[in-house]
């Protein structure tokens, strides 16, 4: 092209980051990282650095006069009291004086003069600017969780990422210097097209246009921008549109840090067709993902219904990062998502399949996974009616098809609690503060044996699988959590962030929201359970287990919370009919130490007789003994309990070896006297007689050592 044409079209073709305005900037920090402790810890780091020996904070809550100031303004943060900012005011002093250098960095919003010296323990910039209550680490790392975020907030159905090595021509190229970037790169696919507020959002570094939405996974404005950990160049073609980023203003001039053609420019247009090689990684990956060619795109339709980015891969380093990333790289990130597949699309609200492939050198395409969701919505689950809570449950499949072509499936059993508003003004306000949603998420996994007890966190999509992040609990727990920075783990209100809103948040749900869905599912899976939807035994599997709690306390008392509400239900199932559910009260308890020949014995015998025996496992007889208050005015399987069902029973019915069993049972306890009228004592016959006290009904029993 022309450079003079170029030089006309620089204006209107004009793309690329924004730096926000200083006041945006601080409050969208504000926003995302707490005051507490922290404060101070920076500010004793920053006099570490400098190399003072002392440190000194002075809180003081004088007033000062208002009188000769340099500006009427800043009265209010004198003595003014009407302004409500009045004179108290904290110290800071240390005893190293600022060298020039630090007057340079203390204006530097963010970043540090010190980032590049490991002898500093300040250098990450963020020890001045915590005193507006921040502390910023920007350890973020490449995560394909953001893009699926992103596409999950635009309506996106489907996700593709692909992995292509294939390296394309540099002849004819919109500039020289983008041969460099035609080589291998991740790509990632959605279809759901850009609108012209994500055009906007898409150029604000480090801030989101949705950071208001609490409906909204990716409000925080950090998921496109994590993409420069691959790549010095991102692209995106969506919609009307096809630009790409250049923050280091070396492709498109000094000036510009990007470019973007639009498909309703005739001159762009001819463009994007005619310089082959520029955009044949585009056309190539259209022709696998879409119905039409990339001409009838470009050129009839001058639209593309859907979003694909291209992020080559950084094969050296750059002003950005010195991060290389090369196949290797790619497939670790792959086999990361591939390890938390079948749970990452449990909680998603839009996008129900993700595809990973693989394009080698020679163009051969390989799919490494494909997982997808359907849901299936519960209607006639609603006996347990709450005023404060609007709630949902749905039977959810997720399946797995691998590289092999093997197809796996898991059946979950997912329950929502939304938080209606008026109820709780402690969560209302910091919803609407925060933008956050109050609606907490628990999924379980019902087509398997017990073994889930390394519940997961997620918001929306799972946190890394690390202790912190794990429960102990047999469900999978989502919610619109506040996160720290990296997004990698749950705030909560540690002894340096009590006031940290975020934190203060995520107490609430965890409090006040969790332990409620947590029962709602418990009494849901019983219903579906009486009406054969659900095998009895996933509702024990339901159930805490509060030994693997015990040392997470937070999570301990979500259970015992939990339990406390269950036990004035009907949640015992019969052991004669699964389909039928009693309370504790009205409840039959096995006991754990009776053999389990006896056990069957007993089982029969009070089956017999219409006794409400209830079959539960290990785990629950532990909870109801732990958490059920006054749980020994429950009825449990003792021997006098057997005695008194002996008593009133007709013994005729039970077999020969049962009698044995039950007799053995009943003189487990020695209490001989309740014996009395039991019609269990075996004669020599076969035949049995009852217990008496009187001389005619003595009976001599023979064994070895009294033969007859």
């Amino acid at each position: 092209m022309r450079s003079a044409s170029r030089q006309k079209k620089k204006k209107k073709n004009k793309f690329g980051a924004t730096s926000p305005p200083f006041i945006d900037y601080l409050q969208e920090i504000l926003r995302r990282y707490p005051d507490g402790g922290q404060i101070l810890k920076e500010l004793i780091q920053n006099a570490d650095d400098a190399g003072a020996s002392t440190v000194v904070f002075i809180h003081d809550e004088r007033h000062y006069g208002t009188h000769s100031l340099w500006s009427e303004e800043l009265g209010k943060y004198q003595a003014n009291c009407n302004f409500g900012l009045a004179g108290p005011a904290l110290y800071a002093f240390n005893d190293a004086a600022f060298t020039e250098e630090d007057w340079e960095g203390i204006q530097r919003v963010g970043r540090s003069i010190k980032q590049d010296d490991p002898t500093k323990v300040g250098r990450f910039g963020i020890g001045f600017n915590s005193v507006y209550h921040i502390t910023v680490n920007n350890n973020y790392s490449i995560k394909y969780q953001e893009l699926i975020q992103n596409a999950d907030d635009a309506g996106a159905s489907t996700v593709v990422f692909i992995h292509d090595e294939r390296h394309y021509g540099t002849q004819s190229l919109w500039t020289e210097e983008l041969g460099k970037h035609q080589g291998p790169a991740l790509y990632a696919f959605n279809d759901a097209a850009f609108t012209e507020e994500d055009w906007e959002g898409i150029q604000r570094v480090g801030r989101s246009v949705k950071q208001d939405d609490p409906t909204k996974v990716g409000r925080f404005g950090i998921g496109f921008n994590s993409v420069y950990h691959i790549t010095d160049l991102p692209c995106v073609f969506s919609s009307e549109h096809l630009a790409i980023f250049d923050p280091q203003k070396k492709m498109f001039g000094e000036d510009e840090e990007g470019y973007r053609w639009s498909l309703n420019d005739e001159e762009d247009r001819e463009s994007l067709l005619n310089m082959r090689d520029q955009f044949q990684p585009f056309q190539n990956i259209i022709s696998k993902i879409n119905s039409c060619s990339w001409e009838k795109v470009i050129s009839e339709e001058q639209y593309f219904k859907g979003t694909l980015f291209r992020f080559p891969l950084r094969n050296e380093a750059s002003e950005i990062s010195d991060n290389l990333y090369d196949s290797m790289k790619v497939t670790q990130l792959f086999d990361s998502f591939i390890a938390d597949a079948d749970i990452s699309l449990l909680f998603l609200r839009n996008v129900s399949s993700i595809t990973l492939v693989h394009i080698d050198t020679n163009g051969l395409c390989n799919n490494r996974l494909k997982v997808s969701v359907t849901n299936h919505f519960i209607t006639d689950v609603c006996h347990f009616k709450q005023e404060s809570f609007d709630r949902k449950t749905c039977f959810k499949t997720v399946s797995q098809i691998s590289q092999q072509m093997k197809e796996t499936k898991s059946q979950w059993l997912v329950t929502t609690c939304l938080l209606k508003q008026g109820y709780k003004p402690e969560i209302d306000s910091l919803a609407n503060k925060l933008s956050f949603y109050p609606q907490v998420d628990a999924a379980f996994r019902f087509d398997e044996d017990r073994s889930l007890y390394n519940g997961r966190l997620s918001c929306f999509l799972p946190l890394p699988n690390n202790e912190p992040n794990k429960t102990g609990l047999p469900i999978h727990i989502n919610a619109c959590f506040g996160l720290t920075d990296n997004r990698r783990f749950i705030k909560w209100q540690e002894e340096d962030q009590k006031n940290d809103e975020s934190a203060m948040w995520n107490e609430l749900l965890t409090k006040v929201i969790l332990p409620h869905v947590y029962l709602m599912m418990i009494l849901e899976a019983i219903q579906l359970s009486e009406n054969s939807a659900l095998p009895s035994r996933t509702v024990y599997n339901l159930w805490p287990d509060l030994s693997k709690t015990v040392h997470k306390e937070r999570w301990h008392e979500v259970a015992t919370d939990t339990l406390k509400g269950l036990f004035e239900y009907k949640i015992f199932h019969l052991a004669e009919d699964e389909q039928i559910w009693v309370s504790a009260s009205d409840a039959v308890f096995p006991v754990n130490n009776i053999h389990s020949d006896t056990m069957s014995a007993v089982s029969r015998l009070l089956i017999s007789e219409g006794e409400k025996l209830v079959t539960v496992p290990e785990h629950v007889l532990k909870d109801v003994q732990e958490i059920f208050p006054e749980c020994d005015t429950l009825t449990w399987v003792t021997p006098s309990y057997v005695r008194d069902v002996l008593h009133r029973s007709e013994a005729e019915n039970l077999s020969k070896d049962d009698k044995y069993t039950l007799l053995e049972f009943a003189l487990s306890d020695e209490k001989y006297t309740e014996l009395q009228g039991l019609k269990l004592l075996p004669l020599s016959d076969g035949t049995f007689t009852s217990f008496g006290n009187k001389v005619q009904n003595i009976v001599l029993i023979d064994s070895e050592k009294f033969p007859r």
